[in-house]
């Protein structure tokens, strides 16, 4: 096939290259408006708290809850797997609550904690499950062994500015993903089956909005799991993200 080069092929990559550019902002304004949707959710939920309870899950987070009669300026916590060297502090909503919204590392098996209000060493007078030293110290604790299973994430992004695939089919299959990272290679980058149907790759990229799509013996793909999605200057759907650059990460 030959290749004209003109004016009116120049006019025509310009525009496409407009045209993806808009689509990538309008992308990214797309998946932050819904990352605001869901923070404000979340942060009506736990505004909304009026009672103290026992640890509770909020997503994979644990959500811990103090309050009382009396005065309180200073509500915190410190917990074992942190060699209670850490202070978290408690934030107080409009009804009075103190909250604390724990993250807790995957290896962590049971929460074992105390709390300090106003200088004072307690255990959660809201949970019920504690248990007591030698010393007579008395500990909080709440069992993870129950913590709701992590949601596939696809692409998960990593500090260093590599990215990870996932995708979930049936086992013995041949999945690769083409984008504009690999000139839209479909044999470039093949993800590694690590599981039976689950298969996993890890790219290096730069900085910014990135598209792709999987092949799936053969087959084009969106990725099921991201639902953030653009289409191309030939008018294809594709899937998209937006991978921030080093010193905001």
């Amino acid at each position: 096939m030959k290749l004209y080069h003109s004016k009116y092929s120049r006019t025509m990559n310009n525009h496409k290259r407009t045209f993806c550019l808009v689509s990538a902002i309008l992308v990214f304004l797309v998946a932050g408006s819904v990352f605001g949707l869901d923070s404000h959710l979340m942060e009506v939920r736990i505004r909304g708290i009026d009672r103290a309870g026992p640890p509770q899950y909020l997503d994979r987070q644990i959500l811990l809850s103090y309050k009382t009669n009396e005065p309180v300026r200073l509500v915190g916590a410190r917990f074992a797997h942190e060699d209670y060297r850490v202070f978290h502090v408690y934030f107080r909503n409009e009804n009075d609550v103190f909250l604390l919204l724990l993250d807790v590392p995957e290896e962590v098996q049971e929460l074992r904690y105390r709390m300090v209000v106003d200088g004072l060493w307690i255990n959660d007078p809201s949970n019920p499950d504690y248990e007591e030293d030698a010393f007579g110290r008395v500990f909080s604790v709440f069992s993870l062994k129950d913590r709701p299973a992590r949601a596939p994430v696809s692409p998960e992004i990593h500090r260093q500015g590599s990215v990870t695939f996932f995708f979930q089919t049936l086992p013995d299959r041949a999945v690769s993903v083409a984008g504009d990272f690999n000139s839209w290679d479909p044999f470039w980058h093949r993800l590694q089956e690590k599981t039976p149907g689950e298969y996993r790759l890890t790219v290096r990229m730069p900085p910014g909005q990135h598209f792709y799509y999987y092949i799936v013996n053969g087959r084009r793909v969106l990725d099921p799991i991201n639902q953030d999605t653009a289409r191309d200057f030939e008018g294809f759907r594709v899937s998209t993200f937006f991978l921030p650059p080093p010193q905001s990460r």
